[in-house]
This record gives C-alpha cells, sequence and structure tokens, in this order.
C-alpha cells in the first residue's frame, strides 16, 4: 500500500511540473470520481491544486441529491503569476454530476457526466471556464468493512473567457487520479490532468 501512495505521489510531482512554459488555463481538478453520493449524503474538505503559473486553495462541499445525481460547491483562494510577479485573488465555483452507470456485477465501471463551471476574480478582472466532463472510475475494496482505493479518468471539454486571459479558447484535458478511502468516512484524493497545460492536486474529504 505504502508503495503504491508513493508511486502515485511520485508520478503526480513529475506530471505537474512537466510543461513550465506554458500559459495559465485557470482550469481546476475534477476532485470527484464517477460514483455518486446517496441521496442526503454530504462530503466537505479541502483541494491543493497547483499547475503553470497558478495556484489554488479550497473549501469544496458535495451533496448527494438522489436518482444517481450530485452537485459540488467551492470557493477559496487563488494565486496566479502575471508579468513575472504573484497575484493573490478569489476563486468560486459549482458543478453538477450525473451517474449514467453504476457498478454492478455484470458493469464494471461507473460511469458519469459533469457539467463545472468556476471563476478566478483578480483585481477587479475574471477568468471563467465552463467545462463538460466524462468521468470513469472502478472501486478496488481493501477490506469487508469498506476501505477501498477508487482510480478514476476522463476527458474534459473546456471553455476559458473572461477580461483577464489575453485570450478566451476551448480546449481538451485528460486527467486522472486515485481516490483512497482510508476509512468509510475519511478520504484522500490524488489527480493529474494535462491539455494546453499540465496540473496536479490533492485533497482531504470527509463524508457525513
Amino acid at each position: 500500500m505504502k508503495k503504491m501512495i508513493f508511486l502515485c505521489l511520485g508520478i503526480f510531482l513529475i506530471l505537474s511540473t512537466g510543461q513550465a512554459g506554458a500559459a495559465t488555463n485557470y482550469n481546476q481538478a475534477e476532485f470527484t470520481t464517477a460514483e455518486s453520493l446517496d441521496a442526503g449524503m454530504t462530503q466537505a474538505g479541502v483541494d491543493f491544486t497547483f499547475g503553470d503559473h497558478y495556484r489554488n486553495f479550497y473549501p469544496e462541499i458535495r451533496y448527494g441529491l438522489g436518482a444517481m445525481m450530485e452537485v459540488g460547491v467551492k470557493f477559496g483562494f487563488t494565486s496566479v503569476s502575471i508579468d513575472s510577479s504573484d497575484k493573490a485573488g478569489a476563486l468560486i465555483g459549482g458543478d453538477f454530476k450525473y451517474q449514467v452507470i453504476k457498478e454492478t456485477d455484470g458493469i464494471p465501471i461507473d460511469l458519469a457526466v459533469d457539467l463545472g463551471f468556476d471563476t478566478v476574480i483578480i483585481n477587479s478582472k475574471n477568468a471563467s471556464v465552463t467545462s463538460f466532463s466524462t468521468i470513469i472510475s472502478k472501486g478496488f475494496p481493501l477490506t469487508d468493512r469498506g476501505y477501498k482505493l477508487i482510480p478514476y479518468g476522463g476527458l474534459e471539454l473546456a471553455t476559458l473567457r473572461g477580461s483577464l486571459p489575453e485570450d478566451g479558447n476551448t480546449y481538451m484535458n485528460v486527467f486522472g487520479g486515485l481516490e483512497w478511502k482510508v476509512s468509510q468516512k475519511f478520504m484522500l484524493i490524488l489527480e493529474v490532468k494535462t491539455g494546453p497545460s499540465t496540473m496536479g492536486g490533492a485533497g482531504i474529504r470527509f463524508e457525513y
């Protein structure tokens, strides 16, 4: 188990520093598997992401609506390197996830689609990203008490707009991550996302 965690951390660090010269794309990590929360269940935690000239720290809350639907909101801080100096600002966003396929004895994976919107605000300027993602994940139980590893990955189509970036564009990202459910109510998440630039992130979650 320890070797697997250290391997994931190593890959995460290598990829997240692999494109130091790329432009800032103001994108966020997914930090969610394809499995939806049960109705009335809540996850709360903090996430940290960093990429090319771009770092974020934010709490996130996710809530299960039922019928395999889930919503999430985030709010926090961002730091962006602009004209060779770091500028601090605010980050707000949210997403809606719908689980299309649920893992059963005859179906080996979970599959979900996610629609998200995030906005970074710095010095009265903004950068907004609208995204549509397809997420695939697979749970691997570690004990009979529900602890498990859930690798996940997928594709994201994102559109960048606003007064902060030099020009808006639409691009494709590929992402992959690992959720380690340490207990039935506590989990750790690692993720790498790459496209026009590469970013990495980590988070912790509590479920109640």
